[in-house]
């Protein structure tokens, strides 16, 4: 019902500022239908809107105040009070703090997990802002440089300095662009992502040191990057960035199920959560190797 509601309306309110028409609402709700996802990511891929009418449209109709963070200066004491971590994962950045009152800009000011998460690891109120997701990395670009420098890409190179990774991933895979072949282990684990303002909870298919493969209820298209969080054990879980490179239908017996199945690589995922990926993988592999086996490409 929610999703619904909100497709809804950020039509309606983008067709009543003029952005665009009838005919294109109908066009981007065509191509939704055949391809899953949200209106408003399709009305930006059709270049019928603008990250920033989507932004003004959401300020209007959930009452979050626009703020364009080009026009402000951060200090630099506020840019603590979150971990770069969750920054970087969230899409988000401190702006202001007074008192107990904290005031941070987000590209996805509906994701009330996030802000539940903010509040307890900053103790403080949030004022939210809503910004363009652009804004938001280009702020976090210039604010973050050395940060942004010490997160390290999961690449052939980084994984040799880890004497573990070789007992278990198959190193020979570039077959062009960010595409890698990993040794993949068929486990299933809970995994939760967000995207576009709603949260889901489905499983892995398989994971590997590269990337994973999960089910999705809603097609989600190649390029896009989601935050993901992946529970190893009841009591451990990992978060990461996912960049979407693969999308297919799943069949059930020769019939289209309803779910997708979403393959992704790694974008971000820290150095700590990395380790604990690896002997995750590295455990598994030791009690069920006969049963790993490799297939295709993440």
């Amino acid at each position: 019902m929610f999703q619904r509601t909100l497709r809804r309306k950020i039509g309606e309110l983008l067709i009543e500022r003029g952005i665009i028409t009838a005919e294109q609402l109908e066009r981007a709700l065509e191509e939704q239908r055949h391809k899953g996802g949200y209106i408003s990511q399709h009305l930006v891929a059709m270049q019928f809107a603008t990250e920033l009418d989507i932004a003004i449209c959401l300020s209007n109709q959930y009452n979050f105040a626009y703020l364009p963070l080009n026009h402000y200066a951060i200090p630099a004491e506020i840019l603590t009070t979150i971990p770069f971590k969750w920054i970087r994962l969230y899409s988000l950045i401190p702006i202001d703090k007074i008192g107990n009152s904290l005031t941070v800009a987000m590209a996805d000011p509906l994701n009330e997990g996030v802000i539940q998460m903010l509040r307890q690891i900053t103790g403080c109120e949030l004022k939210v802002f809503i910004s363009t997701y652009g804004e938001i990395n280009e702020a976090i670009g210039r604010y973050f440089k050395d940060e942004l420098s010490r997160v390290k890409e999961i690449v052939l190179a980084d994984m040799s300095k880890l004497t573990v990774i070789n007992e278990f991933i198959q190193t020979k895979a570039y077959t062009g662009g960010e595409r890698r072949q990993f040794l993949r282990l068929n486990v299933k684990l809970i995994f939760e992502f967000n995207f576009y303002g709603q949260s889901f909870r489905s499983e892995t298919l398989n994971v590997s040191f590269g990337g994973i493969c999960f089910l999705s209820p809603v097609s989600i298209p190649v390029d896009n990057d989601i935050v993901c969080k992946v529970h190893l054990s009841p009591d451990r879980a990992v978060d990461c960035i996912i960049k979407v490179m693969r999308v297919q239908s799943r069949r059930s017996e020769g019939e289209v199920s309803g779910l997708f199945e979403i393959a992704g690589v790694f974008a971000f995922i820290n150095d700590e959560e990395k380790m604990q990926m690896v002997e995750f993988l590295k455990s598994q592999l030791a009690c069920n190797g006969a049963r790993t086996t490799v297939e295709g490409k993440q």
